[in-house]
C-alpha cells in the first residue's frame, strides 16, 4: 500500500527523490572491510577497466604517490598531474576503502570511487559495488548532460534568450515582437522546468553539483548561490511577465478573467502529499495499516486533494482561453509549478547548509568564550590558579 501511494505521489509531484540515487539506493549489505576485500579479490582475478568521470568536473588532479611496502603515500611536495574526464586505467589495487591506485608512465596515482565509473557496460550491474551509483550513469546521455556544465548552460541560455526578447519588447518598445514573445516566454519556462524536473527525478540534488557546499566549501558555494537565486527569481517572475504580454491592455490585478489560474493547482500540488501522510498516520495509529480501508482512503484522499485544485484551475483556464488552449495552459502551469518547487527545494537546502556552517563557527567561538581562561599567580611563595570567565 505504501509503495503504491509513494508511486502515485511521484507521478504527480515529480519532486521526490525516488530515482536520485538509483544504484546507491540498493541496501549496503557489505561492511567497509568486506567491500574492500571483495574489490581486491575482483581486481586480482580479472582485469577491470575504470574511467575517470567525476560528477560535475572536467577531470581530477592527482598527486604522485610513493609506494612503501603495501602502502601508497603522497610526499608533501609531490608532483601533480591532471587527468581529463574519459581517461581509462586498470587499477593496481584498492586501498583505504575508497581509493583506486593506478599506474601512469611508471608512476602511481589514485582516484576515489566517487570519481570513476566502470568502463565496460557489461560490468556495471555485476560490479556496481566498485563505484558510486551516480558515476555509472555518467555513461548515459542524461548523465553526461546533468553531470557536466551542459544542463546549467542550457538553462542559462534558455532563460537568457527569453530575457533578451522580453527586454526588446518592453524596454525598447518593439511591439512587433509580441507574437514572438508569446511563443518564446512559455517555451523557455517549459524547457527550463522540464530540465529541472527530469534531472531531479533522475539524479536528485546531485544535479545542482555546481553550488554544493561539499564540493566548493563555504565561500565557493555562497558566491554560487547568488546567481542561482537570480535564476530562480527569473523563473518565478516569468509567468507574470508572460501574463503582461498575453493580456496587454488589461492590467487589472483583480480581474480573474484576465490571468492564468495557478493558485488552486499550486495548493493541490503542495497539499496532496501532506494529506496522504496524515491519512496514513491516522489509520496506522488505529491499527488499520495495510487494509483495504487504508488503500481506499489513502488513494482517494490523495486524488481528491490533487484533483480539486487542478479541476478549478482547468475550469478557469477553459473559461479564459477556450477548451483546447485552457487544457494546454493548465498542463503548462503544472510543469511550471513543479519546476518552481524543485528550485525552491534546492535553494532551501543550499541555504540551510551554508547557515548551518555559520552556526557551527559561531557556536564554536561562543563555547571558547564561555570556557574562559586560567592564570597562575605567585603570592607569598604559593601558587594560586585564577579562572577568568
Amino acid at each position: 500500500m505504501k509503495r503504491l501511494l509513494l508511486l502515485l505521489s511521484v507521478l504527480f509531484m515529480g519532486v521526490l527523490t525516488l530515482s536520485a540515487k538509483e544504484n546507491e539506493e540498493k541496501k549496503e549489505i557489505l561492511s567497509s572491510e568486506e567491500r574492500t576485500a571483495l574489490i581486491q579479490k575482483t581486481l586480482a582475478s580479472r582485469e577491470v577497466k575504470l574511467v575517470i568521470e567525476p560528477w560535475g568536473g572536467k577531470g581530477i588532479e592527482c598527486k604522485e604517490l610513493t609506494k612503501s611496502g603495501n602502502n601508497y603515500v603522497a610526499p608533501k611536495k609531490a608532483a601533480k598531474v591532471f587527468f581529463d574526464r574519459g581517461y581509462t586505467f586498470t587499477p593496481v589495487t584498492f586501498v583505504d576503502g575508497f581509493r583506486y591506485i593506478f599506474e601512469h608512465e611508471g608512476k602511481f596515482y589514485c582516484a576515489t570511487t566517487s570519481e570513476v565509473r566502470l568502463a565496460d557496460a557489461a560490468d556495471r550491474e555485476e560490479l556496481s559495488f566498485m563505484t558510486q551509483g551516480k558515476n555509472n550513469k555518467m555513461n548515459t546521455p542524461a548523465g553526461r548532460f546533468y553531470g557536466s556544465s551542459s544542463a546549467l548552460w542550457m538553462m542559462l541560455l534558455v532563460m537568457g534568450a527569453a530575457a533578451v526578447v522580453a527586454l526588446l519588447y518592453f524596454m525598447c518598445g518593439m511591439k512587433s515582437l509580441r507574437t514572438i514573445v508569446l511563443i518564446v516566454i512559455p517555451a523557455a519556462i517549459l524547457v527550463f522546468s522540464l530540465i529541472e524536473i527530469y534531472g531531479y527525478i533522475k539524479f536528485g540534488g546531485d544535479m545542482f553539483w555546481w553550488c554544493e557546499y561539499e564540493r566548493y566549501g563555504f565561500f565557493g558555494s555562497l558566491f554560487r548561490v547568488f546567481p542561482f537565486a537570480l535564476m530562480i527569481a527569473a523563473q518565478v517572475y516569468s509567468i507574470k511577465l508572460y501574463e503582461k504580454v498575453l493580456f496587454e491592455g488589461n492590467d487589472d490585478p483583480d480581474d480573474d478573467n484576465r490571468k492564468i489560474s495557478l493558485k488552486p493547482a499550486a495548493w493541490s500540488l503542495a497539499l496532496c502529499i501532506p494529506v496522504l501522510i496524515v491519512i496514513i498516520l491516522i489509520l496506522g495509529s488505529m491499527d488499520l495499516e495495510n487494509t483495504i480501508l487504508m488503500d481506499v482512503l489513502g488513494v482517494g484522499g490523495f486524488l481528491v486533494t490533487l484533483g480539486v485544485g487542478l479541476v478549478i484551475s482547468f475550469r478557469r483556464n477553459v473559461r479564459n482561453f477556450g477548451a483546447v488552449s485552457g487544457l494546454w495552459v493548465t498542463i503548462f502551469s503544472i510543469v511550471y509549478i513543479i519546476g518552481c518547487l524543485i528550485s525552491a527545494i534546492a535553494m532551501i537546502t543550499l541555504i540551510v547548509q551554508i547557515i548551518w556552517q555559520i552556526l557551527v563557527v559561531v557556536g564554536t567561538i561562543l563555547i571558547f568564550m564561555m570556557l574562559g581562561y586560567r592564570r597562575r599567580v605567585y603570592r607569598n611563595g604559593r601558587v594560586y590558579e585564577e579562572i577568568h570567565y
